[in-house]
Formats: structure tokens, sequence, C-alpha cells
């Protein structure tokens, strides 16, 4: 029995050893992790105001992100455009340094410019989303026409409103995608007109908004949907007309300008840049050719840039 009594005691030795330890390390151990997450909370705190007052500097941030497509959270962009602003500030700031060190400018001036860069590239950061969102507007607006007939089609011959629009949720490029979402806000529950009227404030493209608007102010009106959107693609089908007429008469000015600075101007006054300088004495080396070369590359690339940027932004 002594050694049944010791080994009972020898136990509740043990077990309150165990009750001790257990009471004495979450003691020791709160303080630094209290420290750790106060300062957690603090540095992240700071962040979450600074890009908060960002934030709020571009109310309609949120909603052009939607526009855009670009499934990123304001907050999460603004944080990705100061950080890609100061990375770039930085770079360009090393650079601008050694320059003016080379050419024994007072860095002073490098001092005044940077934050004057940062302030620059951030705006261009925050631009990229009005870009993203006129270079979706463009693509919609290539082939909404073609997908808008496809629905009258589809109306004309007696098919409902919801599979006019599932024949057109492919095959039209962005057009298509655009009608895709509006199939699967429908499928989800969502009632087809607030769909119809999500996708019209969800898109800048000029063609697409009307179609859109056109079905919509006719599902609420009750009429026949399929007139008013053919009077519809009528007019856009009449202003792409008048813009491919427009595109025709800029052609014009446009080709002689190339012909004269780009063809004879460059050919013609090479050959005889270096009859003068025989009389002159002048001496044409490698540098001065390859001056002109980069002149006529310049312009060469400014004459296509004009030429593509006035060309209609439709499908013929």
């Amino acid at each position: 029995m002594g050694e049944a009594e010791k080994k009972m005691v020898d136990a509740e030795k043990k077990e309150e050893v165990k009750q001790a330890l257990e009471k004495i390390t979450p003691q020791k151990m709160e303080p630094r992790s209290v420290l750790e997450a106060g300062g957690r909370r603090t540095s992240v705190g700071w962040d979450k105001r600074i890009i908060g007052v960002v934030v709020k500097q571009f109310p309609d941030l949120s909603r052009k992100l939607e526009m855009a497509d670009m499934e990123i959270d304001p907050r999460d962009f603004a944080a990705r455009t100061l950080i890609n602003a100061l990375a770039m500030m930085i770079i360009f700031t090393l650079v601008l340094a050694m320059l003016a060190s080379f050419f024994q400018f007072p860095l002073l001036l490098i001092a005044l410019i940077a934050p004057v860069l940062f302030f620059v590239f951030f705006i261009m950061g925050m631009g990229a989303v009005d870009v993203k969102i006129s270079q979706k507007s463009r693509e919609v607006d290539r082939d909404a026409l073609f997908a808008g007939r496809d629905i009258l089609i589809a109306l004309r011959s007696g098919a409902p409103l919801f599979n006019a629009l599932v024949g057109v949720r492919k095959d039209y490029g962005a057009t298509s995608k655009e009608f895709k979402k509006i199939l699967e806000r429908i499928d989800s529950g969502i009632p087809a007109e607030i769909a119809l009227q999500q996708a019209y404030e969800a898109n800048k493209a000029p063609s697409f908004r009307r179609i859109i608007l056109q079905i919509l102010m006719s599902m609420r009106s009750g009429s026949d949907v399929g007139n008013g959107l053919e009077t519809t693609l009528n007019q856009i089908s009449q202003e792409q007309v008048i813009e491919i007429k427009r595109y025709g008469q800029k052609l014009n000015p446009i080709a002689m300008f190339y012909m004269l600075f780009a063809i004879i101007l460059p050919s013609l006054g090479v050959a005889i840049g270096v009859i003068l300088s025989s009389f002159v004495s002048v001496d044409v080396d490698f540098t001065t050719l390859s001056i002109v070369l980069v002149f006529l590359a310049l312009a060469q690339y400014t004459f296509l840039t004009i030429v593509r940027s006035s060309r209609p932004n439709f499908d013929i």
C-alpha cells in the first residue's frame, strides 16, 4: 500500500507541475504577442488610412474597374499604383542623378523633380483604367452592329428574346462576351430588365449601349422589340457609312503628305545633299546618314499611327 500511495502522490505532483507550466507559459508569451499584434495593427492602420485617402480622391474608381473588367479591389489597385509609382520614381531619380553628376548639374534640382515624377507616374497608373475602358469599348463596338442584326433576325423568325441573346453569345468577339454576361445574370435569377440595365451601365461602347437601351425601352413600354431594334440598327449602319466616307476624305491629304515628306523629300533630299556637299566640300559621313535614317523611321511611324487612329472602329 505504501508504494501505491507514493505512486499516486508522484502522479499528483506531475499533474500539478504540468498545470503550473501551462499557466505560466501563456503569461510569459502574452506580452510579446500583444506587442507584435499591436505593432501590426498600427502599420496596417496607417497603410489603410493612406490608401483610403487616395481612394476617396477617385470616387468613380470602383465603377471604372468594373467597366474595365478588372477584377481587383479599388484599395488593392490604388496600393499597387502607389508602389509602381514609387518604384518608377526611384529608378528615374537614380538615372537623372547619374546624368546630373556626369554633366555637373545641381543635385538639388533632381530632388525637386522626384516628387513631380512620383505624381506623374501615379496619375498615369490611375489613368490606365480609362485606357482599358476605352480599349474595351472599341472592341465591343467593333461587332455590335452584326450582333444586333443577328438578334433582329432571330426575333423576326419568332424566337423569344432570351433565345435571340443566346444566339449571339459567341462568334462576335468582345460583343459576345457582354451578351454572355447578360445571359449569366438572367440564369442566376436576375430579371432580364435589370440584367440589361446593368450591362448598359457597365459599358461605354456607344453602339452597344444604343442596342441595349432600345431593347430595354421596348421591354418596359411593351412594344415590339424587333421594330425598335431595326430602327436603331439602321441608324447605326448609316452612321458607319458616313464614317467610312469621312475616312476616305481624310486619307487623301494624309496620302499626299506621306508621299511628300516620307518618300519624295527624303529620296531627293539625300541625293541633292550629297551633290551639294561635293561642291561645298562638306563630308557626308555615316553619322549624318544615320540621323536621316532615324528621321525617316519616325516619319513612317507617325504617318502609320495617324492612318491607324483615323480608321473607323468597326469591321467592314
